[in-house]
């Protein structure tokens, strides 16, 4: 097996052909993506990027960019989520940072899609590569997609390796802090979940919904509460 193939491996989990699947055999999403179509929309890309670690906590996720235009955002997860947890977390980012982007032009996945495609690849119509990238060099691709040459597959492992998944704890965090910021904000929250349950002026009380709802997938449930006990701590400490 290949570098790229065991990094592959290592952030996704893939499907007895080698493709990666979004979800899992109970409709859990093991991987989120956003596809963006248009090359002209990465500085909106490059805000939601910088503000991932900033004000979210988050590991980046891998950047692609397509043979012809625009880019794919890959968040691998360590553990799979619930679909309705996953859609209303994809959905407050775009609102929060790509908001700007026509709706379009813009893909969150799952969706309608099954599974991400396969990276590197050359595309027939334009004999350009899509490719892993840099997450700093968005900008080279905003006129041209792709590359004109055949990427090397140890660099593009290298670009891999350096991706983390997001953790259950982290996740439910994350996405505690965008529901309690639509809350304060009064903006309308779609995509509502059975298993996230209201709005949230604090991130304390989401995470004890969480842990005290039957509905959630014991695992997320035992991460809220040691997200809860972390924060208990840190008051204490």
């Amino acid at each position: 097996m290949s570098r790229l193939q065991s990094e592959f491996q290592r952030l996704f989990r893939l499907t007895a052909d080698g493709d990666i699947a979004l979800t899992d055999s109970h409709g859990r999403v093991s991987t989120l993506a956003i596809r963006i179509v248009r090359g002209r929309d990465w500085p909106s890309v490059a805000t939601l990027l910088d503000d991932l670690r900033e004000s979210l906590g988050l590991p980046l996720p891998a950047v692609s960019v397509d043979a012809k235009t625009g880019f794919l955002l890959w968040f691998p997860l360590a553990e799979p989520v619930a679909a309705d947890a996953a859609a209303r977390f994809l959905a407050a980012l775009c609102r929060r940072y790509l908001g700007d982007i026509a709706d379009f032009d813009i893909a969150l996945l799952p969706g309608a899609d099954a599974q991400l495609p396969r990276i590197p690849a050359l595309s027939p119509d334009n004999e350009r590569w899509s490719a892993f990238i840099d997450p700093t060099m968005g900008a080279m691709f905003v006129e041209e997609g792709g590359l004109d040459f055949e990427p090397n597959p140890d660099r593009q492992a290298d670009l891999l390796a350096a991706v983390k998944p997001i953790t259950s704890a982290d996740f439910i965090r994350a996405l505690a802090t965008l529901t309690a910021d639509e809350a304060a904000s009064g903006a309308p929250v779609k995509h509502a979940s059975s298993a996230v349950i209201g709005h949230f002026a604090d991130p304390r009380e989401f995470l004890q919904a969480v842990m005290n709802d039957p509905s959630v997938p014991l695992a997320l449930r035992i991460e809220a509460a040691k997200a809860l006990l972390g924060q208990a701590r840190s008051t204490t400490g």
